[in-house]
């Protein structure tokens, strides 16, 4: 059975997935994340998300973890720069646990004081910790050079000052502004009853306000260079261009061509920088595709005195993509592409969550059967036509940490 869309009288979005399954997924998907936050408000989108496993009007935090493990359930959720995600997985005969859970979370969190102040504590650790990890934090300087002075640029964590101020008041207010019908959607994939399904979670949300949908900002990709240094064993490097929008025709199309570049052991940049040159233990090529743009790059970390010869090579093997394309590198590219959609296809999160984004990127679902013919509809011309896109007057952002620093600022391709 293929998956349906109901929507309430609100504007609540129910995504219905009936799937011959053993465990069951429920998530509550909200199109709002770090990018909907102001310059006061950062890393608010995260702690919010921390907040709601804190407490409500019947249930303190231990009562949540405790009535979902209690039953072999898992509760977890993540913020994203665009969306923030709520879900549990648990056997279907809980089902009614699972929306009880998550509708008092979203409905009736209540922000205890005490709350605040441990999780603020946790949250500055995060951040603590990510900072001393040299390959989020060169990642972390990426974004804020390819979007300079944007929301989209910060750091989804926040940062420890703007964390130390957040008060109840500034979490209820976001909460207020953007946890609304319009920007919400939940899914349930796995075995189920669907009129149950749908009676219970009209009754638990029909009477909220329909609320104003979040605003997603035009980015704005710039160029830079930075380099960072830190008394590291290896020097961190990520290189990108500006890549698609997760609207864009061609994103599959950049699938492929991305799995050719730096996918994998058979790939061109771990075939030649590691296999053949020995310059590094792990090189991969990246894609991250949000509203209005999206990043295209690569990643690798290596021994300091190597980082000229992996820079050069890594460069060279794109300059020179376009043209060593093979039928051989498409039909691999397409295969894993294939293998691994179909693979997921197997779990109910995965499959909840495919469906989840495509509603809120497109507002309209894709069949696994369109998904799988688009992916053989690919054809070398698609993917040099793309890295004309890409590649012709590309502005480069690179992004490096390590013990000793370099001027890389005029590479080109």
């Amino acid at each position: 059975m293929s998956a349906n869309l109901i929507t309430l009288n609100n504007g609540l979005k129910i995504l219905l997935d009936p799937f011959n399954s053993n465990t069951l997924s429920i998530g509550l998907w909200l199109n709002v994340g770090s990018v909907n936050e102001n310059k006061n408000q950062l890393g608010i989108a995260h702690m919010l998300e921390h907040m709601a496993f804190k407490g409500t009007k019947t249930r303190n935090a231990l009562d949540i973890a405790k009535e979902i493990e209690d039953v072999g359930g898992d509760i977890n959720a993540y913020t994203s720069k665009e969306n923030t995600a709520y879900y549990v997985k648990l056997l279907p005969s809980n089902y009614q646990l699972g929306i009880e859970i998550l509708s008092d979370i979203f409905l009736n969190s209540t922000f205890p004081k005490e709350e605040i102040e441990r999780e603020r504590g946790v949250i500055i650790s995060e951040i603590g910790q990510s900072n001393d990890m040299p390959d989020d934090r060169v990642f972390d300087k990426f974004y804020s050079l390819a979007f300079k002075n944007q929301s989209i640029g910060k750091a989804i964590l926040g940062t420890k000052q703007s964390v130390s101020n957040f008060q109840k008041e500034n979490l209820k207010e976001f909460c207020n502004t953007y946890y609304n019908p319009s920007n919400l959607i939940i899914g349930i994939s796995g075995k189920f009853d669907e009129k149950k399904i749908i009676n219970i979670i009209n009754k638990r949300f029909n009477k909220l306000e329909p609320g104003n949908k979040s605003y997603k900002p035009v980015y704005q990709w710039s160029s830079g260079f930075n380099f960072e240094t830190k008394d590291l064993q290896q020097a961190h490097v990520v290189f990108g261009v500006e890549g698609l929008s997760n609207k864009d025709d061609q994103r599959l199309d950049l699938s492929a061509l991305s799995i050719i570049l730096g996918g994998g052991m058979s790939s061109k940049l771990f075939q030649e920088i590691r296999e053949k040159k020995g310059l590094c233990y792990s090189i991969f090529s990246f894609q991250s595709q949000f509203s209005s743009t999206g990043i295209f790059g690569f990643y690798s970390a290596c021994n300091p005195n190597d980082l000229d010869d992996l820079l050069i090579t890594s460069l060279n093997e794109i300059k020179n993509l376009n043209k060593n394309i093979s039928l051989n590198d498409l039909e691999r590219a397409k295969a894993q592409l294939s293998s691994g959609f179909i693979r997921s296809q197997d779990f109910t999160f995965s499959r909840l969550e495919r469906n989840v984004k495509s509603l809120m990127n497109h507002d309209k679902m894709y069949s696994e059967e369109e998904i799988l013919n688009k992916i053989q509809k690919i054809k070398i011309s698609d993917l040099k036509l793309l890295y004309e896109r890409l590649f012709e007057d590309p502005n480069i952002v690179t992004s490096i940490i390590g013990p000793e620093k370099k001027d890389f600022s005029g590479l080109t391709l």
